[in-house]
This record gives structure tokens, sequence and C-alpha cells, in this order.
């Protein structure tokens, strides 16, 4: 079995034991409210995370249209920025976003990949970037779910 297949089967056992805790209870609204709480759990802090893992793991096909829109917007302003922009500009925001990675906890042997920049062309320089960009916005992503 992949671990992928794992995972989704682990998930779907969890939401079916969770379809079959709540059916079993016969518990609706303001009763199934009353018992978490009664419990010491906080449900709307318990929504919230449930809403996230399913956003997270199983998102519907609004949010991952969501997402693709997102990313594309990105891409497509980062491609408005490559036009004719000077090599100098590029390595500047190449030593941005490498600072802005080792500030959001990125190892630092980030600045590595761009030492030498005099053998670079343009075009690496860019791709560089674009990866940099992708990189920092990851760790952007991993640090906001870590700090909440």
């Amino acid at each position: 079995m992949k671990h992928d297949d794992k995972k989704s089967n682990e998930a779907a056992r969890f939401l079916d034991n969770l379809e079959s805790f709540l059916a079993d209870n016969d518990l609706h609204g303001k009763d199934l409210v009353e018992d978490l709480r009664a419990r010491g759990l906080d449900p709307d802090r318990l929504a919230a995370e449930f809403s996230d893992l399913l956003e997270q793991h199983a998102p519907t096909w609004s949010q991952k249209a969501e997402r693709e829109r997102r990313a594309a917007l990105d891409d497509y302003a980062a491609a408005c920025e490559n036009v004719r922009r000077p090599r100098i500009e590029t390595i500047e925001q190449i030593n941005l976003l490498v600072e802005q990675m080792r500030q959001l906890g990125a190892p630092e042997e980030a600045g590595a990949y761009h030492q030498k920049f005099r053998e670079a062309s343009d075009a690496d320089l860019e791709s560089l970037l674009q990866d940099l960009r992708v990189q920092c916005r990851l760790l952007k992503i991993q640090k906001d779910k870590g700090g909440e």
C-alpha cells in the first residue's frame, strides 16, 4: 500500500468515525455544542481546525480554483516584472529574497545559490529569482500555519 493511499484511508476512516460518533449520539445543533463544551472543548475552534484540515487535504473545486488563480496572478506579476529588468536589479531582488528567507528560518545555504553572479546568465538569474520567490512563499505559508 502506498503512503498516500494509507493517508487517504486513515482520513476516510476518521471522517467515517466522526460521522458515526455524531450520528450515534443523535446530537444536533445546540445539543452538540453544549456536549462539546461540557467535555472542555471549544466548538468554534474545533470547527475552524476541521475546516482548515478539509481545505488543506480535501479542498473543494472552488478552493482549488482560488489557489490556482492566486498562483497564476503571482506568476503573471512576476513575469511582468521580468520584462527588461536590469541585471543588477535582478541580483538585488535575489539578495532581498534570500534575506527574507533567512528571517523566516531558511538554512544559511540558501545564499550559496547566487554567490557567483558573474558566471550566471541573465536567464539563469531570472530563473533563480522565480525559484526563490516560490520557496519564500512556501516558507511564509509554513510559518503562518506554525504560528497559529
